[in-house]
């Protein structure tokens, strides 16, 4: 049976939030990926997605928008970049001290399975969705913007790829969690990083795709969205 509706439950990524040149201007694009897929597939896209949102945020916008009786076909979850990252501004003062990310690995783990657990119980298929990779060098240029740089290089032992690799860390765990369970998953990080150059496809913030970004992305869901399976699922036990 094709797919009608879907929700998204996710972060600026999904939601289509773009850079300026400058980097002193952000605003979501009304052609954002999902828009573009959902009018060229005949689906009825309700984009939930939040600027700034970790895993936490987005698990209670679900409960919320569940409460109120919004349903779909699937569900589209989106987390990793917001989780992995860190208070900038707290490292900035005191780059001395331990600082986890914003949600702890351990806890993301845990959000991600309640949040497709509760995707199930309501009778929607969930289908995780990768975030797409930092451009390292830009990202860290932009997070540095009116903090103590050096402050931020201490923290990071002087090795901005630490950002990378702890994005890349969440989404690693959102690809094991969808193949240990079953969970259908669009794998937007690997596609970004197989593509000739994927920083062609990035906001100088080194974080948002940019307009061809969002192009890029939109034909990824026009091919993988028709081959979804709407079956809702069960999660595999624990061991």
């Amino acid at each position: 049976m094709p797919i009608k509706s879907i929700i998204v439950w996710g972060d600026s990524i999904l939601k289509g939030i773009v850079s300026s040149e400058d980097l002193k201007e952000i605003r979501p694009i009304e052609n954002n990926a999902l828009a573009i897929a959902g009018k060229n597939l005949n689906i009825e896209v309700i984009n939930k997605s939040i600027y700034g949102a970790p895993i936490t945020k987005i698990r209670q916008t679900q409960i919320k928008n569940l409460n109120k009786n919004l349903s779909a076909d699937i569900c589209l979850i989106e987390s990793a970049t917001n989780d992995s990252d860190y208070d900038w501004n707290l490292i900035s003062s005191n780059p001395n001290e331990h600082h986890d990310p914003k949600v702890p690995l351990d806890d993301f783990k845990n959000i991600l399975e309640q949040t497709v657990q509760t995707a199930i119980e309501n009778s929607i298929t969930p289908v995780l969705v990768t975030s797409t990779p930092l451009v390292t060098k830009w990202w860290f240029d932009y997070i540095c913007i009116g903090q103590n740089r050096e402050a931020l290089l201490k923290f990071i032992n002087n090795d901005p790829e630490v950002l990378f690799k702890n994005q890349e860390q969440y989404s690693n765990t959102v690809k094991e969690f969808a193949t240990k369970n079953n969970i259908q998953l669009i794998d937007l990080r690997t596609e970004f990083l197989k593509s000739d150059d994927y920083t062609k496809l990035m906001c100088k913030d080194g974080v948002h795709p940019n307009v061809e970004g969002h192009k890029f992305m939109a034909e990824i869901f026009e091919k993988i969205l028709p081959t979804i399976r709407p079956d809702q699922g069960t999660l595999c036990s624990r061991p």
